[in-house]
This record gives structure tokens, sequence and C-alpha cells, in this order.
């Protein structure tokens, strides 16, 4: 086990949601942007015309959709094009991403290249959870909806990081080695509570659909690996994890692959695609961090 003395030798006072932390505002195109995410009747110009309400996001989506990850052939010049070339739940989810890492992240100066670590892992995570739902047959709103799980499975942490920047950075950036334990048992040991409960949290508060926020808290349970999309994001947060994509807090990897594999009824040469095409990706994922930053 690392030795995190530094990290904790001033323990903070336990996590509580409304009391320790204090949710940060967001903007109201925001609130209403994860409402649509529920709504089958909401249409791409609602869409368009909540993006438009914010220039630096509208500046943000067509530059992403501009960037080599997507290599359209065309210029995109407006919401309304990026919407119809991306798709409408591949844009909200791209916004939602956008907007919590924005609204949590303001003013973390010191903890910056941490959070930019994890923001390139969460960011891995949903473009290969996309990648092996889309490959499982689903495709369309599924499948962007996966994307979207991928990017936020790891929203405690952001939130750790707001409330205890200085604490959670030693926590989250020590060493560990493949025997030691991962990051949740450290949150548990200093707050009391890990980063997918508190995820599940805030999702619930925000109003984010069931499915999200089931995700979130049990994307590390092995007793979740029977729901599809859980075990897909597990695998996609283990393949991150061993490309090295990013970080999340942990070095090694602290589930038993061996165990899991056969659970989520993958075969190695299945996995092994899945890791050629995580790896012809590495420059594109890491490329769509710098765009989305």
């Amino acid at each position: 086990m690392p030795d995190i003395s530094m990290a904790t030798s001033k323990h903070p006072v336990p996590f509580s949601m409304g009391k320790s932390f204090e949710i940060p505002s967001i903007p109201l195109v925001l609130i209403r942007i994860i409402q649509t995410l529920d709504e089958d009747t909401s249409s791409a110009r609602e869409l368009e015309t909540l993006i438009l309400h914010d220039p630096a996001l509208s500046a943000r989506i067509l530059r992403l959709a501009n960037s080599a990850f997507y290599s359209f052939r065309a210029n995109v010049k407006t919401i309304s094009h990026a919407i119809a070339l991306l798709g409408m739940n591949l844009v909200t989810s791209l916004a939602i991403g956008i907007n919590i890492f924005d609204s949590f992240t303001k003013g973390a100066k010191s903890e910056a290249a941490l959070i930019n670590k994890l923001w390139t892992h969460s960011c891995s995570v949903a473009v290969l959870v996309k990648e092996i739902w889309t490959r499982r047959g689903h495709k369309g709103k599924e499948g962007e909806f996966a994307f979207l799980c991928g990017l936020l499975h790891d929203l405690g942490k952001v939130v750790l990081f707001k409330t205890y920047p200085s604490h959670y950075g030693s926590i989250f950036a020590v060493a560990k080695s493949e025997t030691d334990p991962g990051i949740s048992f450290y949150e548990n040991e200093n707050y009391g509570v890990d980063h997918a409960a508190i995820g599940e949290m805030l999702a619930k508060q925000w109003g984010f659909p069931a499915e999200l926020a089931c995700v979130i808290r049990r994307h590390h349970d092995p007793l979740a690996l029977e729901m599809p999309m859980i075990g897909a994001v597990m695998l996609a947060d283990l393949l991150a994890k061993e490309l090295r994509i990013g970080y999340d807090g942990d070095d090694g990897l602290y589930e038993d692959l061996a165990k899991i594999k056969p659970k989520l009824e993958i075969s190695d040469l299945e996995y092994q695609h899945l890791v050629e095409f995580a790896s012809g990706e590495r420059e594109n994922i890491e490329g769509f961090f710098k765009i989305s930053a």
C-alpha cells in the first residue's frame, strides 16, 4: 500500500452533499439540455437554440465537429450542421460533459493538470464504450447515450476535486502499484464515501436519467456486470487504464480482468480488436480532449 501520509495527515470533514459541499451553480441552459435526455419530443431546433445561448459552448461544439476525430469532409460552420452530422444525442452529451467539467473545475488552478488527465481518461472511456456498444449492435441514440455514460462515469471524482482540491489531489496523484487497492478505498477512508456514490447523488439531484445514475454508481461493482451498459463501461474503463490514456487516480488494474471477461461475454479476439481500436484512436482521443478543454 502506498504511503499517503501527506495526503491524509489532515482528515477533512466527512463528505456530505449540501453541507461540506456546495453544488456550484450551473447555467440554466445546461439544466434544460439535461432535461432533453428524457424527452423523446425534443427537436434538433430546440437543442440548437439552447446551445446558441452559450457562445463559448457553441464555439467548442463547432471545434469538435471540425476536428480530426470526426474527419468530416465539409467545413461545419453552424450548430444545426453539427447536429445533423454528429447526431442530436451526441451533441447533447458533448454539451453536458463540457459544461459539467467547466462548472466544477473553475478556479482549481493548482490541480488543473490532474483534472486534465481525468478529463482525458473520461473522454477515452466515452469513445471506447460507444465503440463497444456499437459493435454489439446498438446504434443511433443508444450508442450516443453510451458515450454519455462513459464521459460521466467518474463524475464523483470531479466533485471531490471541487470540494477538497489539494487534499483529494494528493490522494489522486500518489503512485499506486497493482497490488494496492483502488482510489475508492482511499476515498472511503478519508471521506466516508467514494466517487461512485457521490456521482450518483449528484446525478439524481440534477435529474439525470435513472440508467445513467445507476451506471455512475455501479461502474466498479462486479455484481452489476449482468447489466449490459455497466459491463460496457467497466470494460472501456479497463481498456483506458491498460493503455494509460489519461489518468483516473489508479495506476494498476484493480479488477481481475480474467474473471471479468467471461461475465462480459467477450472473447480474447474481440478484446484484442478493442485494444487495437483504442491504440489507433489514442491520438484522436487526446486531441478530442484538447479541443474540448
